[in-house]
């Protein structure tokens, strides 16, 4: 089996590049959850918040011009009274397609797609675009993918016997023509799984998307054969195999295709240490054989988590923890970045929301479209954790974001060690050490900016050396005493 190993960060954090903007609504601390899910295109940024303290808030989606810096540009409106906007999002630079999955003009729950067109400088509404025969509780809408003329909208609750306790999953494919969307077909997966086409990623004419049961979770490879769309390849995910806990990933989460590759997340158990070898494995696709072809692990050391989500594009990798940590030490949750420079994976950044209150989900929602990116981080807190959280949102331009091996270098040696160490903080000087066990207990404290530790008289096994800078910045590093 081949691998690239990663020598890298175990957990960095760090200052934030100034490639990384905060998109910020009007009186941002009366707006709820935001960054839940959103899109963007070449001038323009949509996010979802709800306008008022749950439970009376109702969720808006909210605009932002981006010519000049990120300025707020209004609200988009529900075209119909009564109906909520809420679900997928999806924007080119003429059309907006919005989701309102509870959408009962036709059933209750049965949802619908509004199309907004782009006239002078206005999102004005077109069209909504419903199936001519719903189900209760089919949640048409929830997701939203636009291709090469094609427009894909996920039912997540679609069953075909229309059981409204059932959701299988559908995609529904729509052939653009000019101001026109007419149906071509509707997509289902396997009998048994559930949430078909939770997740839709789109290259050429190749379509990869998941689906899971109680189980096992999959992954679906679809080839467009003339103007339709054929499921060619079902591949069960492996199951997650580690005794140190139960590792829950989302199915959507789990997988990410683009390069005409697949990437999935796996962790596998390591006798030398609890937190287990970590992996992105990465198959190639042969048309010969209609399979994924598995090429390589991609093995990756940040984080003390067991559980993350991938998501590829282009040279652009996101690899974002999703779940429990074993150090428990509060922090923003990170999400790491990685670049590949034509034969290999690198690591390249870090980044986090700028609030200064932990402990949210930055990265849950990741969208990437050619080398920009906007994360959600609708859990995090501005004013206190005390109220409900106001959200936030984020737009990277990975063009404009630096390595951060170039701004901020840690050196730990020697490791493995027999007792002492030696650290170098190369562009800054050590304000305090501390040093945690492998359950995240500190088990030693040494405030000054000696660059030497001894860790003689600990026993054999895996620690963890946070190391704080007098600008307040903080690192991780894991150490091996032999």
């Amino acid at each position: 089996m081949n691998k690239l190993y990663l020598f890298a960060l175990f957990v960095t954090f760090c200052s934030l590049g100034q490639s990384l903007v905060r998109v910020e609504p009007q009186n941002y601390t009366s707006v709820y959850a935001f960054g839940v899910s959103g899109n963007f295109n070449s001038n323009e940024i949509a996010v979802y918040g709800y306008d008022a303290m749950p439970p009376n808030g109702v969720l808006r989606l909210y605009l932002f011009n981006t010519s000049s810096g990120i300025t707020s540009n209004g609200l988009i409106p529900s075209p119909e009274a009564n109906q909520l906007l809420g679900g997928g999002i999806e924007m080119t630079d003429n059309y907006m397609f919005v989701g309102s999955t509870t959408n009962n003009t036709n059933v209750a729950n049965g949802g619908a797609v509004y199309v907004y067109k782009k006239e002078n400088n206005n999102w004005n509404y077109l069209l909504k675009i419903q199936p001519s025969v719903q189900f209760q509780n089919d949640y048409f809408g929830s997701n939203i993918v636009f291709h090469d003329n094609q427009l894909f909208i996920t039912a997540n609750g679609y069953d075909i016997n229309g059981n409204p306790s059932v959701n299988s999953g559908a995609i529904y494919v729509y052939n653009q023509s000019n101001d026109s969307f007419t149906f071509q077909q509707i997509l289902t997966g396997v009998t048994g799984n559930f949430a078909f086409g939770s997740s839709v990623e789109i290259e050429n004419d190749m379509m990869v998307t998941t689906s899971g049961n109680s189980t096992v979770d999959s992954f679906h490879t679809l080839k467009k054969v003339n103007s339709n769309w054929q499921l060619v390849n079902t591949t069960q995910m492996p199951a997650f195999e580690f005794q140190y806990g139960q590792i829950n990933v989302p199915h959507s989460y789990r997988v990410s295709f683009s390069n005409n590759k697949l990437y999935m997340y796996d962790i596998i158990e390591d006798n030398q240490s609890i937190l287990g070898q970590k992996m992105i494995k990465i198959y190639n696709w042969s048309d010969s054989l209609s399979e994924w072809i598995f090429s390589e692990n991609f093995m990756f050391l940040e984080g003390d988590y067991y559980e993350y989500k991938v998501k590829v594009k282009g040279d652009n990798m996101f690899i974002v923890p999703i779940g429990f940590y074993i150090l428990q030490v509060e922090r923003k949750n990170p999400a790491f970045h990685y670049k590949f420079n034509g034969l290999n994976w690198n690591y390249h950044n870090i980044y986090k929301g700028m609030s200064n209150i932990n402990n949210d989900n930055f990265g849950f929602f990741t969208l990437i479209k050619d080398n920009k990116v906007l994360f959600g981080n609708s859990s995090e807190y501005w004013n206190s954790n005390i109220m409900p959280n106001n959200g936030g949102a984020y737009m990277l331009d990975t063009t404009l974001s630096t390595n951060q091996y170039e701004r901020n270098s840690v050196n730990l040696y020697p490791n493995p060690t027999d007792g002492m160490i030696t650290i170098d903080l190369l562009n800054s000087e050590i304000s305090s050490i501390e040093i945690y066990d492998s359950l995240g207990k500190k088990i030693l404290e040494q405030k000054s900016d000696s660059a030497e530790v001894n860790l003689s008289h600990l026993k054999s096994g895996i620690y963890f050396c946070k190391i704080i800078s007098v600008d307040n910045e903080i690192e991780f590093r894991k150490i091996i005493k032999r």
